[in-house]
């Protein structure tokens, strides 16, 4: 019995979900490259059809408040690819600290 699944879309398949699972929708540049800075990604909700253009991607983006963007691989369609967008973390909250009486 053949499953169908082409050995080249398994690795592809594989590779990107590795990605993903390193990326985990937010990216620490400390922990990833060094830098310490860190980058929010998450897919556009407004860009629409193939992504061809970074230009327009950046564009979709920063209409939804986002300050960048890039074309990426989609994961199901491999001959698709898809919007993403970026901008800075936001500053982790400062840990409250406690006054203690004496």
């Amino acid at each position: 019995m053949k499953l169908g699944l082409q050995p080249c879309k398994v690795a592809a398949a594989a590779v990107l979900i590795l990605l993903l699972l390193i990326v985990g929708g937010q990216v620490q540049a400390g922990e990833v490259g060094g830098g310490g800075e860190c980058s929010a990604v998450s897919r556009s909700k407004t860009f629409d059809g193939d992504c061809e253009s970074k230009a327009a991607c950046v564009d979709a983006c920063r209409r939804e408040l986002y300050t960048g963007g890039y074309c990426f691989l989609d994961v199901a369609v491999p001959d698709h690819r898809v919007c993403m967008c970026t901008a800075p973390c936001p500053p982790e909250p400062e840990k409250a600290t406690r006054m203690r009486l004496v």
